[in-house]
Order: structure tokens, then C-alpha cells, then sequence
């Protein structure tokens, strides 16, 4: 990780910090009228305006060259796009800052009620699919395969485990050796209007999935009334499938498309039969399009 920076001062012994994890505030998620998925890999630290760097969770001991009372912030960090080279703090959730009373050659224990980190009040979802409402935002492309998405009650299946904690229902992709390619879009976000996609600024897609079988997801532009596909990051299957959260960076294509007349974008997701498949099952949830809103 990025730790170990050195303090100025004489100070030789250090105090330790332990953090378990980070989890994201019931409370603030239910004021955007979500349920509070996260995949927090790493904590973030500051010591008085000092930053000590990233630690992989959970961290057993960090030295801090620090005794007495210090100001210590940390925040949230993931890994875009689900590669190791992407870890960066996650610009959409909050940090949370204390007072913490460092002795020299002791442990001090940061437990999970510190670390619990709310949602930016300034964020804005300009796309949320929990799959709650009896339909979905997702249409298919015609001309390849016509597979929906569909909506399926939260239950365990036999031999596939896709239970949530949080939601009666998820999204469920199906196919069999004889489907073709699936692909599916969502409502177009448009330049000059609520939904219009900022440039040059951070935009994640943040999607809750369960899968045996590999799937796509990008960006479809449109500029002058021309089309075009990019994708951003393949989802790999799962060799012991469980519930999983990828937080898809797309600030920097939709910034390109900006900057060459784009107007208008859609998400896409699109997936087909792996060859070692006998079917493909991907489950999804709580898919958001999120980018910071004015204050």
C-alpha cells in the first residue's frame, strides 16, 4: 500500500492504530432511498493534516509517531474498476474525524462504531436500480439475442446462493448454450438536462453482482447521431460465487466522448455464454450512476 510515511520530530517509539473496517451509515443511505452496499477495501488515513497513506482492511497495526491527543481522519477507499493499481479513496463517501490519545508502544483500537462513514450530501444519482419497483430501467438492444433482464424474488436457489440482506428482490440474467450475446441499456442521461454527465469531474457506476459467467460493462455514446459502444471493465465469473460490489470508474471515457461533441449516454451491460458454461447466471443489484451534484 501507500503507508509508511515519516513523521518530523524525535519521537523513536510509536503508538499503533488497529481498524477493523469501514462500513457505510444506515442513515444516510436511506436519505438517498438506498440500501447501504459498499466494498470498502481500504482505510485512509491523516494525522493532523498528515497523510500516514492507504491500508488494505483489516489493519492489525500501523505505527504512528505520535503520543497524546492528535486529530485523525479516515476515509473510505475501494478499488476501481476491481483492479489493485486503482486504489484511491472512494470521492462519495465522507470521511469521519476524531480525537484519538496515541501512547507510545500501545494498540489503539479504532472499532466499528468510529468508522462508520455517510454518503456525500452532495452526490447525485442520476440513475438507482434496486429492482424494487415491479419493473426495471433496462432495455435490450435488438439484434442481439433479446435476453431480458429479469426480476426475481430474493431467495436462496439451490446450488447458487444469491441472497441479500437488504432487498426482496434482485435482477437476473439468464442464458443457455443456445443464447446469443445479451445486451441491455439504460434510460439515456442527456446534455442539458438534470441528467447531463459532468466533464472532467469523477462518475462511478457502482453495481451489486453475483455471477458464474463473465459480463461487460461501459458507456454508449451518442454524437451526432451516431452511436457508439465503449466498454470500461469485464467482470470476471466466480469460481465459489458470492455477493460481491464493483465500483466502475467511467469519468475519464465519458470526459473523451465529451470533449469529441457527445451529447447523450446510456450504461450498458452486456455478457454471452462463457464456452465452459452449460448456462450463464448473473445476478444484480442496486446498479447506481452516481457523479458530485452542485452544493
Amino acid at each position: 500500500m501507500t503507508g509508511c510515511n515519516k513523521f518530523k520530530g524525535d519521537q523513536e517509539i510509536p503508538s499503533y492504530i488497529q481498524i477493523d473496517s469501514i462500513i457505510i451509515s444506515q442513515t444516510s443511505a436511506n436519505a438517498f432511498g438506498f440500501t447501504p452496499t459498499a466494498n470498502i477495501t481500504d482505510a485512509w488515513i491523516t494525522v493532523d493534516g498528515w497523510n500516514i497513506g492507504g491500508y488494505q482492511l483489516p489493519i492489525r497495526r500501523i505505527p504512528i509517531l505520535k503520543k497524546g491527543k492528535h486529530k485523525v481522519l479516515i476515509q473510505a477507499g475501494i478499488r476501481a474498476n476491481n483492479l489493485s493499481l486503482r486504489r484511491s479513496v472512494y470521492p462519495f463517501y465522507s470521511g469521519v474525524e476524531f480525537t484519538v490519545n496515541f501512547i507510545e508502544d500501545s494498540i489503539i483500537h479504532i472499532d466499528t462504531t468510529k468508522t462508520v462513514v455517510p454518503l456525500r450530501n452532495t452526490n447525485k444519482y442520476v440513475f438507482k436500480e434496486d429492482f424494487e419497483r415491479g419493473k426495471h430501467g433496462f432495455d435490450t438492444v435488438a439484434g442481439y439475442g433479446g435476453i431480458p433482464i429479469e426480476i426475481k424474488q430474493n431467495l436462496i436457489v439451490p446450488a447458487f446462493t444469491p441472497k441479500r440482506l437488504y432487498n426482496e428482490h434482485i435482477g437476473h440474467i439468464h442464458l443457455t448454450k443456445g443464447d446469443s450475446c445479451c445486451i441491455m441499456t439504460t434510460e439515456t442521461f442527456t446534455k442539458g438536462t438534470d441528467t447531463e454527465l459532468p466533464y472532467n469531474k469523477p462518475i462511478y457506476i457502482e453495481i451489486d453482482y453475483l455471477t458464474n459467467n463473465i459480463f461487460e460493462v461501459g458507456i454508449v455514446s451518442t454524437s451526432n447521431g451516431k452511436t457508439n459502444f465503449h466498454p470500461v471493465v469485464v467482470v470476471g465469473s466466480m469460481k465459489n460465487p458470492q455477493w460481491s460490489k464493483i465500483y466502475v470508474d467511467i469519468s475519464n471515457p465519458v470526459t473523451l466522448q465529451l470533449s469529441e461533441g457527445a451529447d447523450n449516454f446510456k450504461i450498458f451491460i452486456r455478457t454471452a455464454i462463457e464456452e465452459n458454461n452449460d448456462e450463464a447466471n448473473i445476478y444484480l443489484d442496486n446498479i447506481r450512476l452516481v457523479f458530485a451534484g452542485k452544493n
